[in-house]
């Protein structure tokens, strides 16, 4: 069963992931709320009775199989829980429960590859081998989302938006030729390096001790700084171009860059990870209304989203 599928009035016995729980008490009376995901979306839970036997056993961004009835509440859909317990080992595997990226892992690894391979620069063609050409860090680039929630919120996420950054990067120097190409490729596939760390994922994504402390944009730094003063002869001028690129994508102050754009590389970076990150958050947001008719209101952007009437509208007839 997909959440995405339900309807109200619908039994449903499946396998979620769990992720949120808590206890609530209100007018004498207890329950717990919690929170459900799968691939598809996410959906609302509440347990009335029969709860206290359990409820320490249920872990957020575990699986738990649940055995209840979909209904509305405040306009919402909402499953009542009659049952519930945690999956055992050998029933689910928790990755499953995350969404993957539509492009194919060999794909993803292949472009990552063909990219490196165009550098000509001999002190960026070692660093990019050394930090993404092979080992642990590549295997964890091309697994990791690009986000929690709002954009490339999948497993393989974080590789797909970094090469559809570098795409539009390389058709940005055929406009503006006196950017650095090669530069800024390296930029897009290292921005979001740090999201590496800033996420887990089990059943959910969800934030790492490190991604709340530190945040991606401060790892990411510090693993290039790093991978560059192992490099020999490494051009000062380069390095401070390139961690500039990393520190600075975020475009705003009050969007948690710790600066501001200043080379012209920086505002293209800035403006495709703008545009990237927003097409990829928008097809989120259409595939819940099946990429037709207005969106629900998208607190994150404040504002409604159109995406055409369905063709069986009068009004496009």
């Amino acid at each position: 069963m997909s959440i995405r599928d339900l309807v109200s009035g619908e039994r449903v016995e499946a396998f979620f992931a769990l992720r949120k729980v808590e206890r609530r008490e209100s007018q004498g009376s207890e329950r717990l709320t919690m929170e459900f995901g799968d691939p598809s979306g996410r959906i609302d839970a509440v347990m009335w009775e029969g709860f206290e036997t359990i409820a320490d056993q249920l872990t957020v961004g575990t699986v738990v199989k649940v055995r209840g009835v979909v209904g509305i509440y405040r306009d919402r859909p909402q499953i009542r829980v009659e049952r519930i317990r945690p999956a055992a080992g050998d029933e689910v595997r928790a990755e499953d429960f995350v969404p993957r990226s539509s492009v194919d892992p060999e794909t993803l690894a292949t472009e990552l590859d063909r990219r490196i391979a165009q550098l000509h620069d001999p002190h960026l063609s070692q660093l990019m081998n050394n930090l993404l050409g092979s080992g642990a860090v590549r295997e964890a680039y091309l697994r990791a989302p690009a986000g929690k929630l709002w954009h490339h919120n999948t497993i393989g996420g974080l590789a797909e938006h970094s090469l559809n950054l570098a795409r539009i990067c390389e058709f940005a120097c055929q406009i503006y030729p006196e950017l650095d190409l090669e530069l800024l490729v390296c930029g897009a596939l290292l921005h979001d390096v740090g999201k590496i760390e800033q996420y887990e994922v089990s059943a959910m994504i969800d934030y790492s001790d490190e991604g709340r402390l530190v945040g991606h944009i401060n790892s990411g730094d510090f693993r290039v700084a790093t991978a560059i003063r192992a490099i020999e002869g490494f051009p000062e001028r380069t390095e401070r171009a390139l961690r500039h690129l990393i520190v600075s994508h975020q475009g705003e102050l009050e969007k948690g860059t710790p600066i501001v754009p200043q080379t012209p590389e920086a505002f293209v970076l800035y403006c495709a990870d703008e545009l990237d990150s927003k097409m990829g958050a928008l097809r989120h947001i259409a595939e819940k209304t099946g990429g037709r008719d207005w969106s629900d209101f998208v607190n994150l952007i404040g504002r409604h989203i159109y995406f055409g009437r369905r063709s069986s509208d009068p009004a496009t007839e």
